[in-house]
Formats: structure tokens, C-alpha cells, sequence
């Protein structure tokens, strides 16, 4: 699984977790402390990291989600050195073994304070559906998306031109379960706390993962 492939990456490069609970290995790097979240996703094969926000004007890898300060997030994350409740975060959704090779670099600049390199999806090796071939970008096929609930008042619309990038980060895949079935937009930080229509607060919810969710972010 590539879980355990980003964590034996992770310990050749950067020494044995500091810390190892059930759900999640943290490794120290300097300064900073990366998370691999071990327990999620469950069905899909990928990985779950989280960083320290960077520094205001520096780069956010293209496969990262954005976490205000007051976003909760996985609670082992919050005993890390930069990723404590009540400080913004990030959280890469790896999907392929080569997008190791630029994070572990973004990573190391990080530690150092140094111009942060640009991490870039690898959508060339994103899982497909087995009647896709390997090494093509997944096809969006509007038919299969779902359709957004109407807007409530003063609510906008989500793009259709959002919809088909998040579609497409996420491989048509609910990003906690894996599962392709009963799928909706999912407002990250919700509306309702003032989230935006953009990608990066946009992901790929099952219903019953939506569901569990609520309104927390």
C-alpha cells in the first residue's frame, strides 16, 4: 500500500517516526514535524500527509487540501510541532509513488526556511478505472458526476468548471472511504462558516462520510 511505502520513504530519508500512535507515524525534520496519517483512507490506495502551513507567498503543493487555524483536524496531528489546534495546515492527498520524490524536497526546503520547490499532481500514474489505460489522465465523464443540490439563498452555485477539477484530483473517488458510490461536493470549511466555492476547499464526500461529517470541518 502506498501508506506504507511513504512511511519507509519518509524513515530512510528523514530518520524513525518521533512519534507513532495507532492512527498516525510523525517524523521530525528539524523544525518541523510531517504527519502520515496510517488509519485513512481505508479502501483507497493513498496517503494522507499533513504539513505546517507555509510561510504567507511561498508555494502549496498542487495535491494539497488548505486547513484554517480554526479547522479541527485529526487529532493526532496535535501534538506535532507546527500542526497544534489552532494553527492552519495542509494535507496532501498522495495517490502515486512519484510525487514521494518532490514532496520529500518541498519538505527539506521547509525545514530550512528555505524558497519552497513546487509540488506538482502527478496525473500521469493517477489510478484509473480498469477499462482506462494506465498513464492517462482520468477522463471526466459529466454524466457520472453528481449533481450538485440547488443552491440555498444568497448560496452560489458551484462552477461546473470547479466541479470538473475536484472530479479529477480526486479520481472520482470519495477521499475518506474510497467508495464511488452515492458521491456529492463536500464544502471543507462549510459555507456556513464562511467557505468558498474553490477546489482547494472542495473534495469528493461519499454520503454517509458527508453525513458523519456534518458541519465540522
Amino acid at each position: 500500500m502506498l501508506k506504507a511505502k511513504v512511511v519507509e520513504r519518509f524513515s530512510r530519508e528523514f530518520g524513525e517516526p518521533a512519534r507513532e500512535r495507532v492512527k498516525i507515524k510523525a517524523f521530525r525534520v528539524l523544525g518541523v514535524e510531517v504527519v502520515v496519517q496510517v488509519d485513512q483512507p481505508n479502501k483507497q490506495d493513498a496517503c494522507f500527509v499533513w504539513l505546517p502551513y507555509p510561510p504567507d507567498g511561498q508555494e502549496i503543493p498542487g495535491m494539497a487540501l488548505e486547513y484554517p487555524g480554526e479547522a479541527g483536524r485529526h487529532s493526532g496531528t496535535y501534538a506535532s510541532e507546527g500542526l497544534k489546534k489552532g494553527l492552519p495546515a495542509l494535507k496532501l492527498i498522495l495517490t502515486t509513488e512519484s510525487e514521494l520524490d518532490s514532496l520529500v524536497d518541498y519538505i527539506r526546503a521547509l525545514s530550512k526556511g528555505l524558497k519552497l520547490p513546487p509540488v506538482n499532481v502527478d496525473d500521469s500514474e493517477r489510478k484509473q478505472e480498469v477499462s482506462a489505460s494506465k498513464g492517462e489522465s482520468i477522463r471526466v465523464d459529466v454524466s457520472s458526476m453528481p449533481v450538485p443540490k440547488p443552491p440555498a439563498p444568497r448560496r452560489e452555485a458551484i462552477p461546473r468548471s470547479v466541479q470538473r477539477e475536484v472530479w479529477q484530483r480526486d479520481a472520482g473517488l470519495c477521499v475518506e472511504c474510497g467508495t464511488r458510490q452515492l458521491l456529492c461536493f463536500d464544502h471543507i470549511v462549510p459555507f456556513s462558516r464562511g467557505g468558498s466555492n474553490t477546489v482547494r476547499n472542495l473534495q469528493l464526500l461519499c454520503e454517509p462520510c458527508n453525513l458523519s461529517k456534518g458541519n465540522r470541518i
